[in-house]
């Protein structure tokens, strides 16, 4: 309840301009109280930043806006975004729950579960996120990859490919975390888990986008799939300083292509390594962590909320082994800690720390990248070499 209680105070405190909750998700829930799910995307038609991500997302704000409505708070962006923060606080908590649990499945056993979920819930990304730029739909879709994640390592495939799409549809951005869900199976040589997770995730995609493209296939096609080629390279990335030079137009058209590519070729290449990494938290957490962090290091425009997932997810890399906490792994989570503040702190101080913080983050992304896909290969050559001693 005092938790709870936080994320409403702090949300009344500082939310006096209008983020991605006032501009997209919450008139997209309007739309679903009076009477027209479907139609969730058509508000913005072909704007230039509609709302790109899944319906499931909006599920959790619908008696938020219902009860705002009622209450005649709809208009006041504090009230609304006290409401949501209330709800959001629910499902943090649950996510935080749930990596404590994952910590303590690699551990063995968690001896300070306050202060482990505490690296959930007093998350500067996630605060950042939720209250400055309004993405409630982040923790929900990081509680739904945790689910899968969790089946993922029991081997029951079908339910993980399940968990992973819902994510999807929550989250578009999460499909770089079905990534070493469906290429561990791949590696296995399982065609029967590796199917069954890919039709899993196929099928809930599409019984949850069918009816929207039915209904209003112009609106939807734009808003999930083509809007994003028509942007310029924004801030927040490296591309920013590229952005007057001849790549310009292979980061517009092809940002989310390059990021994809590189997380699965790190995957692969750590998986032919060795496949006992993937089979433990800490290992795919971090093959998790990696593919997560590769979409904000190629982005062409990176937002802070772009390292919620990273950040999450280089928790459960760090703490799930045995030992102390205090440990080298420890640098990643401050790293992406301090890369969200960095860009705070640039946005206040001048815009003409622009390009400097634009590649300043991406430099941060890169190394957080390399230590890790460094720390899972090392745990694979040790694994091997540990493997043919007792041949």
């Amino acid at each position: 309840m005092l938790y709870a209680a936080a994320w409403v105070l702090l949300s009344l405190v500082l939310k006096t301009t209008p983020s991605d909750l006032d501009l997209y998700f919450w008139p997209s829930t309007e739309t679903i109280v009076h009477g027209h799910p479907l139609l969730i995307y058509s508000a913005y038609g072909h704007d230039v930043y509609p709302n790109a991500n899944g319906p499931l997302g909006l599920v959790p704000l619908i008696p938020v806006v219902a009860l705002a409505n009622a209450l005649g708070w709809a208009g006041n962006i504090g009230a609304r975004s006290a409401l949501a923060g209330a709800v959001v606080s629910v499902f943090v908590m649950v996510l935080a729950c749930q990596v404590v649990g994952m910590v303590g499945r690699g551990r063995g056993a968690v001896e300070r579960r306050l202060i482990t979920a505490c690296t959930v819930l007093l998350a500067p990304a996630l605060w950042v996120g939720v209250i400055d730029y309004g993405h409630i739909e982040q923790p929900v879709e990081l509680c739904l990859v945790l689910l899968g994640a969790g089946w993922a390592l029991r081997g029951r495939s079908a339910p993980a490919g399940v968990a992973a799409g819902a994510a999807v549809l929550t989250r578009t951005i999460a499909a770089f975390s079905v990534i070493p869900v469906v290429l561990v199976p791949v590696a296995v040589r399982s065609a029967r888990r590796s199917a069954a997770t890919v039709a899993a995730c196929g099928v809930i995609l599409g019984a949850g986008i069918a009816p929207f493209l039915i209904a209003d296939g112009s609106a939807v096609t734009h808003s999930l799939f083509t809007y994003r080629g028509t942007l310029p390279i924004g801030g927040g990335s490296f591309w920013f300083a590229l952005r007057q030079t001849g790549l310009a137009g292979v980061a517009q058209h092809g940002d989310v292509v390059i990021a994809a590519v590189v997380g699965v070729a790190l995957v692969a290449v750590i998986l032919r390594r060795h496949l006992t990494v993937a089979f433990t938290p800490a290992g795919l957490f971090g093959l998790l962590l990696v593919t997560a962090a590769c979409f904000p290091l190629f982005a062409k425009t990176v937002f802070d909320y772009y390292l919620v997932e990273p950040y999450v997810f280089s928790v459960v890399w760090w703490l799930a082994r045995p030992g102390s906490a205090l440990n080298r792994r420890l640098i990643v989570p401050v790293l992406l800690t301090a890369d969200v503040l960095l860009s705070r702190v640039a946005e206040v101080v001048s815009t003409g720390w622009l390009i400097a913080e634009s590649v300043t983050s991406s430099v941060i992304l890169a190394i957080v990248v390399a230590m890790v896909t460094t720390d899972l290969w090392r745990s694979a050559q040790h694994a091997a070499q540990l493997n043919d001693s007792r041949l």
